[in-house]
């Protein structure tokens, strides 16, 4: 290569008016443009490439014209499963997050519809086909013993893709793959949240379906606390404080805590309870001092069937909970305090049951209404 104006060789100028460098003429005129560098590789190729200042320019000429890199040729890099990506992904946060268990399940759907692809196979269009057929209604099944499969809900679907979404964002993060082909993808609109409660009707026939006095107790506590499943069974002696009458989750679903004041109700039913030395032992434990995952699982819907209360899940009682509390005129902060919602969006859910602001808000009609009949009248003596 001949000796560019630059005074190296293969550095050269090219002016641009759009160019990110200046320089100056021997007129003393001055010029905008780019720097750039030039080499040949083994294979004969001639490259050329932009660079930014002059003196970094040169270095990259050297540089290149030693090693003297081909980028027609360089290797590919390597292609990775998406099973392998997901298998090590779960690997890493088990025992970490809390939603492991829902992780996992999303990843051997994932696993299973994409086994022996590599994350470059997934095509947005293949990944738009499959959120069609989760969605679809499943057939009925042939054989009559065989339990009807549900319809996957948009909720779930969403949840799912927002798995892969965020796998495919940590393998790029690791230089695993170049795009996320999720983010060509919107959402799913989801259906708003559901509020089922009970009526007093409801809960004197599901009291009286109940087999025992200690069942009837423990739902009575449910619903003056508001307690998801898993803080309720998993509640701890250490955590009933009756001094100052406070039930403590010590980490409830958003990861915060959380204090819960006991009614009187509560503490009478708690007082009654036999207290063990040991302060770490469960409040609602089974038999075996475990978590009395059968009596949430089966006890209590075996008696919403005898009941005859239909559409109405085990989680519903914390709704009843809420729902109360709104239908009783409390304001919808204290209730978002008391539910632990992170957001304000949750606990809006049941402002259509608050009688207080909305009532007071059209009642100021009538009250507008009333101060200009009295300013008329007033006006005309």
């Amino acid at each position: 290569m001949k000796l560019a104006q630059s005074g190296s060789r293969g550095v050269f100028w090219r002016s641009n008016e759009r160019g990110s460098q200046e320089r100056k003429l021997p007129s003393g005129a001055r010029e905008r443009g780019d720097w750039w560098i030039r080499w040949m590789c083994p294979y004969r190729h001639l490259h050329r490439a932009q660079v930014g200042p002059k003196a970094l320019a040169q270095r990259e000429s050297e540089r290149r014209r030693v090693e003297h890199p081909c980028p027609a040729r360089q290797p590919k890099p390597s292609s990775y499963l998406l099973a392998d990506v997901i298998r090590e992904y779960l690997v890493g946060i088990e025992g970490r997050k809390r939603s492991y268990k829902d992780d996992r399940r999303y990843g051997d759907v994932w696993s299973e519809r994409f086994a022996g692809r590599t994350l470059e196979d997934v095509t947005p269009a293949e990944l738009e086909k499959v959120r069609t057929e989760r969605l679809k209604t499943p057939p009925p099944p042939t054989d009559e013993k065989e339990r009807p499969m549900k319809a996957i809900s948009p909720a779930t679907v969403n949840r799912e893709f927002a798995f892969l979404k965020h796998v495919y964002n940590l393998a790029i993060r690791d230089g695993k793959t170049q795009s996320n082909p999720v983010t060509r993808l919107g959402m799913l609109r989801e259906p708003s949240g559901r509020v089922r409660y009970l009526s007093d009707d409801e809960e004197a026939r599901l009291m009286k379906a109940l087999p025992t006095d200690w069942d009837r107790d423990r739902v009575t506590v449910l619903l003056h606390s508001g307690f998801r499943r898993g803080e309720f069974l998993g509640l701890r002696w250490r955590d009933v404080d009756f001094k100052a009458g406070v039930l403590t989750v010590p980490k409830s679903k958003n990861g915060e805590t959380r204090h819960v004041p006991m009614t009187s109700t509560v503490r009478a039913i708690l007082s009654r309870r036999p207290r063990p030395l040991d302060a770490s032992a469960l409040v609602f434990a089974n038999s075996e001092a475990h978590r009395d995952l059968r009596w949430s699982a089966r006890t209590v819907p075996a008696a919403l069937r005898a009941a005859k209360i239909a559409g109405f899940r085990f989680h519903d009682l914390r709704h009843t909970f809420a729902s109360r509390l709104a239908m009783e005129g409390v304001d919808l902060m204290t209730i978002r305090e008391l539910m632990g919602h992170k957001s304000m969006a949750m606990t809006l859910r049941y402002a259509h049951l608050s009688p207080g602001h909305t009532r007071t808000a059209i009642e100021r009609l009538v009250t507008r209404h009333a101060a200009d009949a009295r300013a008329q009248a007033s006006g005309t003596e």
